[in-house]
């Protein structure tokens, strides 16, 4: 699949957000460095409301037609099982954390279920995202327009969760300026009006 660049418009607000996500994301992990070890402390209500969301997203956009047709039944019946995963996962990760508000993402049983959840939310881009931002790009209508709304706020979930750990900075691929909150608001708004 091509993927276009995007317009002038597009990349000047990606450049303006960067300074807003970059705060998002301090409020969602922090690092805290002692000599070589560098622990991640990770905001559980934050990888929660993450990932519900992006669980949201999955489940709405499998169901809209023209996503299942241009996804083909194998590929659906994989992102049905992704979408069980993502939802084990989540509830691993809650389980692991109890009633903490945060957690280091170094305990192994957080790590390993957090994990988890990067994984199956790289499959819904691989899956899902890819399918509706590629496939349907030369489709129009007011499904597709709230599909790729909702894909992009997806992509945005899935980058805050993958920056949370990554030490090398967050990835901004499809950043909306105010972050996590309103990209939640909008996959919200696709699956109340889709789903």
């Amino acid at each position: 699949m091509a993927h276009l660049s995007p317009d002038p418009a597009r990349r000047m607000v990606l450049r303006t957000g960067c300074a807003t996500l970059a705060a998002g994301l301090l409020a969602a992990c922090t690092r805290t460095r002692s000599g070589s070890v560098t622990t991640v402390t990770l905001n559980v209500a934050d990888v929660v409301d993450y990932g519900n969301a992006v669980l949201s997203f999955a489940t709405t956009a499998i169901g809209l037609t023209f996503v299942s047709t241009a996804m083909g039944a194998a590929n659906v019946a994989m992102a049905d099982t992704v979408i069980a995963s993502l939802r084990t996962a989540l509830a691993a990760f809650q389980s692991a954390a109890g009633a903490s508000t945060s957690v280091t993402y170094d305990s192994a049983s957080v790590k390993t279920a957090f994990d988890s959840i990067l994984a199956d939310v790289g499959k819904v881009d691989t899956l899902i995202i890819s399918v509706i931002t590629g496939t349907a790009a030369s489709l129009t209508g007011s499904v597709v327009s709230d599909a790729k709304t909702a894909a992009g706020a997806a992509q945005t979930l899935i980058d805050l969760l993958k920056a949370m750990v990554d030490m090398s900075g967050p990835r901004l691929r499809g950043a909306l300026p105010s972050g996590g909150t309103a990209a939640i608001g909008e996959i919200a708004i696709f699956a109340a009006v889709r789903g």
